[in-house]
């Protein structure tokens, strides 16, 4: 923390840590290195049931091929359970590498998957789940990361 406040990336009261107008404007630069447009959680989710899930929506990420198990062992690495990778292709939401329509497998999932991010053709949503919110992010976060490795 010591290296953050000197560096003017956060501030450091006697109420706490946050990130000051340089660490803002820092984060905000490498999430669109990343092609990372929006971060939601997702509360209750169909898709992982009994598990804490954050989605990170990635533009146009997508590549024919994909399986998602790169990224789900990436995210496993850094402590959450597991991801699942969602593709938008066309106007489908589909999960590689079948490609099994979203709609059909989970219907309120799909709807807001749509609604929270609004996916163009070629879009991810990458979806971390874990024990809680901060390993399912990480986990989203690593899974996004090792995107950026092809």
């Amino acid at each position: 923390m010591e290296r953050l406040a000197e560096s003017k990336v956060v501030s450091v009261t006697e109420t706490g840590v946050q990130l000051s107008k340089l660490g803002k404007q820092s984060l905000h630069k490498l999430l669109r290195q990343l092609s990372i447009k929006k971060i939601l959680p997702l509360p209750e989710s169909d898709l992982v049931i009994g598990s804490a899930a954050m989605s990170i929506h990635v533009i146009g990420a997508y590549r024919p091929g994909m399986t998602g198990v790169p990224q789900r062992d990436e995210a496993i690495k850094a402590g959450a359970e597991g991801t699942i990778t969602v593709a938008a292709m066309g106007r489908k939401l589909v999960i590689p590498p079948d490609n099994k329509n979203l709609a059909v497998l989970a219907p309120r999932e799909n709807a807001r998957l749509r609604e929270g991010f609004e996916p163009s053709d070629k879009d991810l949503v990458v979806i971390g789940f874990g024990k809680d919110s901060s390993r399912a992010l990480a986990g989203a976060l690593a899974a996004v990361l090792s995107l950026q490795e092809r």
